[in-house]
């Protein structure tokens, strides 16, 4: 090919470029275009999302929760298209919205909403190509519980195994001051009837080296008994102090104390959850107060009624709520002046009297809203070392809640649509106490897992020695009162 030819083909290929760029430049132009109108769209769709979600969230307010569906409904589609309205290009007439309030299961307290639009862009150069508009549209979704009301019922463990210190120290103080009972002490604060009595033939082995009510130690007969003597030399009736007393005597704060405290502090919980509630009316909490054992009898005992007056209620209950007393070691009560022993050992722990009893108790259950007819949900808040001693057709079975044949009340409960917390104080491991090595340490593993399978899903709480159980009984009632919202 010659120069010439070459050079006017050079001059072709620039041509050709002048005319390539003459025609793609309105295809350019175009696509500038389109991720404009595509740019205002996403912008636009952002904007309507939030719209929706306001709308949604207008049904859900706690003054909106108090109103009907339709009235919340309304607010929703007034909020949506107050905030869309002031959307600039947007079609005219192409927007609408959709708000679907609903309450699962028909329970008043729990409301789900759900704001759906359709909406478009008016365009600016899509337009040219017939697209005058670009269709938007979205949903949101949100929910909401209004706090229910709940009636409370406590089931207090107040066997002698809540007579253990509550802390390590305790324990070992404990020890230490009853040396003479056991090989290395006893660490429970037990409390008896029979410490020591008149007769010098009989000892007192259960308090075995605690001082007389009057301070001094006790005598020692030519018999080998220990008994306690007044001024003149007489025999004391009882004269000698049991492991309670000791307990007292020396400042050791026992697992029983700190539950009466704690109950307490969960109820000032309670108090400050319906004070602060941002609903009008608040939610309504009632207490009931029980143990598990009395201080005389075995079985179930009511400490305080049903009352919304519950912080007064339980400074006045707790009076009462103590220490299980026995007559003397393996020997129960047999009656409400303990004046002499009965029944088989010292079964203390009749789970299945406490819980019956309980089940009776209560009625059955509503949804908890302020509705007419509706009545309180229901909670069933049981504090206990898991450990079951009782006797049954002549036996007696020391073992786990549920454990056996013995009748599934807490399924039963449960069952009824009443929910139930646990909190499981462990029952502490005391190696040198002969009935913890024999009846309690072989079967402990089991203890914790038969207690959560009692419990109502979320509901259960393992507070082992040093927690602070009212720490642990208030965060279990706040767990409480939000599975109560849930539905099954």
């Amino acid at each position: 090919m010659s120069n010439e030819r070459v050079s006017r083909f050079w001059k072709d290929c620039r041509g050709s470029v002048v005319l390539i760029y003459a025609i793609a430049l309105p295809v350019l132009a175009f696509a500038v275009g389109f991720a404009v109108d595509f740019g205002r769209a996403a912008q636009l769709r952002t904007r309507l999302n939030s719209a929706a979600d306001a709308a949604a969230l207008a049904a859900l307010t706690p003054s909106m929760m108090a109103q009907t569906n339709a009235v919340a409904q309304q607010a929703a589609v007034s909020m949506f298209n107050g905030q869309a309205g002031a959307l600039a290009g947007l079609a005219n007439g192409d927007t609408t919205v959709t708000v679907t309030v609903t309450n699962p299961n028909n329970n008043a307290l729990i409301r789900n909403v759900s704001v759906c639009y359709n909406a478009a862009e008016q365009t600016i150069f899509a337009g040219i190509l017939g697209a005058t508009t670009l269709a938007l549209g979205s949903c949101a979704n949100a929910h909401a519980q209004v706090p229910p009301n709940i009636d409370f019922y406590l089931l207090l463990d107040n066997s002698p195994s809540m007579s253990l210190p509550a802390t390590q120290a305790g324990i070992t103080m404990m020890q230490s001051l009853t040396a003479d009972q056991e090989n290395g002490g006893c660490a429970f604060a037990c409390h008896q009837a029979s410490t020591n009595t008149w007769d010098p033939n009989t000892g007192a082995g259960d308090t075995a080296g605690n001082p007389c009510i009057d301070g001094t130690s006790p005598t020692l007969n030519v018999k080998g008994y220990l008994y306690c003597v007044d001024s003149k030399g007489n025999p004391i009736v009882n004269g000698q102090i049991d492991n309670f007393q000791l307990s007292r005597n020396n400042g050791i704060t026992l697992r029983l104390d700190e539950l009466t405290t704690a109950v307490q502090t969960m109820m000032a919980t309670a108090q400050t959850s319906i004070a602060t509630a941002p609903y009008n009316p608040p939610p309504a909490f009632r207490f009931a107060a029980n143990s598990m054992d009395s201080l005389w009898q075995i079985g179930f005992t009511n400490l305080m009624p049903l009352t919304p007056n519950f912080i007064s209620g339980w400074a006045t209950a707790k009076a009462n709520f103590g220490v299980m007393e026995m007559y003397s070691n393996n020997n129960v009560c047999a009656q409400a002046s303990c004046p002499s022993s009965g029944g088989v050992g010292d079964v203390e722990s009749n789970y299945d009297n406490a819980m019956s009893s309980a089940n009776a108790q209560m009625p059955n259950p509503g949804n908890g809203t302020n509705q007419s007819g509706d009545k309180p949900q229901e909670v069933l808040f049981v504090v206990t070392d898991g450990v079951e001693d009782e006797e049954s057709g002549g036996i007696r079975l020391i073992q786990q809640i549920n454990g056996g044949t013995a009748t599934n009340y807490c399924d039963q409960i449960k069952a009824r649509g009443i929910k139930i917390a646990i909190l499981y104080t462990e029952y502490l491991p005391v190696p040198v106490n002969p009935f913890y090595v024999n009846n309690v340490e072989p079967f402990q593993p089991e203890i914790g897992p038969a207690l959560q399978a009692c419990a109502s899903p979320g509901l259960y709480y393992d507070a082992a020695i040093g927690v602070d159980l009212g720490v642990a009984l208030s965060q279990l009632f706040q767990a409480s009162v939000q599975s109560a919202n849930l539905t099954q």
